[in-house]
């Protein structure tokens, strides 16, 4: 990475609408910008996000929480999809 890199930085209008996501290996992740469950099976939970869709793949998928803006999810996540 150039040191100019660095310093860039996303501009505010481009980040408002993208989801925050946090993984904790492949058991966990939690994300921040939900607008609610499409899908919630024990292999696939997809999550409406207001500039995407997320899938969640993997087994023993559940929802831990759920609230208006966020979602954890707990299992063995093995793949993860964006679909615009």
């Amino acid at each position: 990475m150039k040191k100019s890199d660095k310093n860039r930085k996303i501009p505010v209008e481009l980040t408002y609408s993208l989801p925050i996501i946090e993984f904790t290996g492949d058991r966990s992740v939690i994300v921040e910008g939900s607008t609610g469950v499409l899908k919630y099976e024990s292999e696939l939970v997809s999550i409406n996000t207001r500039s995407m869709v997320i899938a969640f793949y993997g087994r023993g998928l559940t929802l831990k929480c759920i609230s208006p803006t966020a979602v954890i999810i707990d299992g063995c996540i093995t793949k993860t999809e964006f679909i615009r």
